[in-house]
């Protein structure tokens, strides 16, 4: 889990597959998704997925855009 955040803060992450791809993701209890289910990873190799996440004190609230190659 991260530390150190602001409350109403939003936050991005970008995640890369290297050339091979197929890497996985793990999120610590702190992120919260829609659906209650944390989203699966593009696979593909050199594929990127953007996260955005809402801070409010206790909680990452997050969404997902995937895919991008």
């Amino acid at each position: 889990n991260p530390t150190n955040m602001y409350s109403g803060t939003s936050y991005n992450l970008l995640v890369a597959q290297d050339g091979t791809g197929s890497r996985t993701l793990t999120f610590g209890t702190v992120f919260k998704w829609g659906g209650g289910t944390a989203p699966t990873l593009s696979t593909s190799a050199n594929a990127i997925d953007i996260f955005t996440f809402i801070y409010d004190g206790t909680n990452l609230y997050g969404s997902i855009v995937q895919n991008f190659s």
